[in-house]
């Protein structure tokens, strides 16, 4: 078991435990608050905002850390990270993470401090990550730029959350929640998808026309992504409806222009094409829910920012892992029933938690759909999660095919 052996290994595993962890804890307390099973413990940070932090800076970082510092090397032809700085970066972060969860016990100060050593952790990583983009040749530099830009949101949304949890400050962990979004995790996932979806592609299908990618659309999802969340603070509803509608189309455009029909016969295609189509579902679910706000009446709650959270990025995070862990692990490249069980599972607890934002459905069940989405989400999680675990930490280690 050697955890250092590439980025990704300690990193994916790390990220693997974390999705159940986060899950579990928010599930319980679902359970205490609506099906009030039992007395929920009093919490130093509001449980929406913590749930929130464990999710976009406690789950995906670990994803996104452990890809992009694989990846970033080969997409440049450049020299990767040395081991001591992703090493050390990840021991950071993961110790910090740590002292957030002691922080619940200990009281919201150990909160503050846990997040300030996951971004010092953060930005280790990150400036390693900008030395190989520098060390680069200028040509292999087009396209990867947007992900400086992204990473570094991710550290100031970690600063930002701590900033937001000392006692007397004006400003709403919420915010450092948005910022995490829509500033680092939307437009990570999809710079992701629009340099790699296009190329398993055409490494799987036979005469597939790769569309010529275009640097800056990456940037302007960027810049639109972060347009929705001032003008979401700015309360400005009439032109966030016809943003979030114009983002929605072009992620909808991106995938048509992409798709052939038979990209579903190919099982790790179909797990990326089946999680890029929520990022077109959860922004025009937020143009609905806009236009609702502008005419003065509350529609869909949380859940278009659930369609981009749950159905988008974590569904895009199960595909991209399972192809990297197989591809390093001298594995087919090709998915599993665990995969597609853990894909569905997703599917299935987003649904439940957009459904749990329409009073009509909510109220056909006992209790808030959302008690049931989260429980969904792990038993089918959970299996994929243990299989995939064991792959990265017992396997011989091969460049992937």
């Amino acid at each position: 078991m050697r955890l250092f052996d590439a980025p990704h290994i300690a990193y994916f595993l790390a990220g693997l435990g974390q999705i159940l962890v986060a899950l579990i804890l928010w599930a319980l307390w679902l359970f205490g608050a609506f099906a009030g099973a039992y007395a929920l413990p009093p919490l130093p940070v509001s449980p929406i905002a913590l749930h929130g932090f464990l999710m976009i800076y406690g789950v995906f970082p670990f994803f996104v850390f452990g890809f992009l510092a694989t990846t970033f090397p080969r997409w440049m032809q450049t020299t990767p990270p040395a081991r001591c700085a992703y090493r050390n970066a990840f021991a950071l972060r993961a110790a910090g993470l740590i002292v957030v969860y002691a922080g619940l016990i200990l009281g919201d100060r150990a909160v503050v401090l846990g997040a300030v050593i996951m971004a010092a952790g953060d930005a280790r990583l990150v400036a390693a990550l900008i030395g190989v983009y520098r060390g680069a040749q200028k040509a292999a530099r087009r396209g990867v730029m947007l992900f400086t830009f992204t990473l570094i949101a991710e550290v100031a949304g970690l600063l930002l959350y701590a900033a937001a949890l000392w006692r007397g400050s004006p400003v709403s962990p919420l915010i450092a929640i948005r910022v995490g979004l829509f500033g680092f995790l939307l437009p990570t996932l999809f710079g992701v998808s629009y340099r790699m979806i296009p190329f398993f592609t055409a490494s799987v299908l036979t005469g597939y026309r790769r569309p010529l990618a275009n640097p800056k659309i990456p940037m302007a999802f960027l810049a639109a992504s972060a347009s929705h969340a001032l003008l979401a603070s700015l309360g400005w509803y009439a032109v966030l409806a016809a943003l979030d509608l114009a983002i929605a189309a072009a992620a909808w455009y991106h995938l048509a222009l992409w798709a052939r029909r038979d990209v579903m016969r190919h099982g790790l295609l179909g797990l990326l094409y089946v999680g890029y189509a929520w990022l077109g579902m959860g922004f025009a679910l937020y143009a609905v829910r806009d236009a609702g706000l502008v005419m003065g009446y509350q529609a869909l709650g949380r859940g278009p920012l659930h369609a981009l959270g749950i159905g988008f990025a974590l569904s895009l995070i199960v595909a991209m892992a399972t192809r990297v862990t197989r591809g390093h692990s001298g594995r087919p490249l090709a998915s599993d029933t665990l995969s597609w069980v853990a894909l569905l599972g997703i599917e299935a607890a987003a649904v439940l938690r957009i459904a749990a934002g329409i009073p009509a459905l909510d109220h056909l069940a006992p209790y808030d759909l959302s008690v049931f989405a989260a429980p969904v989400a792990i038993v089918t999680l959970l299996p994929w999660a243990a299989r995939y675990a064991v792959m990265l930490a017992t396997t011989r280690r091969e460049p992937p095919s």
